[in-house]
């Protein structure tokens, strides 16, 4: 499959509300192309989310230092938890950030489901 994104839409995490680990929004991924590849502002995936039809899900937006979705996706990757055609749970909810109370920032967590 190529890594032509001109017609794919790009997941927007924003779009997901929740402030609270214990209520999360729960995202049900069929993953495209396990591989991540970049594009000019993020390292992706492409995957089918919540029957809603193909996406290119940021994993890592290079202008956040929050690494952890980008980590948490390559560890299971690696490992061979995640290839094509496996599905995951994303859930992912808007926490606080360790270095500066103040700042809000976003959390996931994956898990297999396949």
């Amino acid at each position: 499959m190529s890594n032509d994104t001109s017609l794919t839409p790009f997941l927007k995490w924003g779009d997901y509300k929740s402030n609270d680990e214990k209520s999360p929004d729960v995202l049900r991924v069929k993953i495209v192309e396990s591989e991540p590849f970049e594009t000019t502002y993020s390292t992706n995936i492409k995957a089918e989310v919540d029957d809603k039809g193909l996406f290119i899900i940021p994993l890592h937006n290079f202008e956040s230092a929050n690494k952890s979705l980008l980590n948490e996706f390559s560890k299971m990757w690696k490992s061979g938890k995640i290839k094509d055609g496996s599905s995951v749970k994303v859930k992912t909810w808007m926490g606080v950030s360790t270095r500066n109370p103040d700042k809000k920032l976003r959390r996931w967590k994956i898990s297999s489901t396949s």
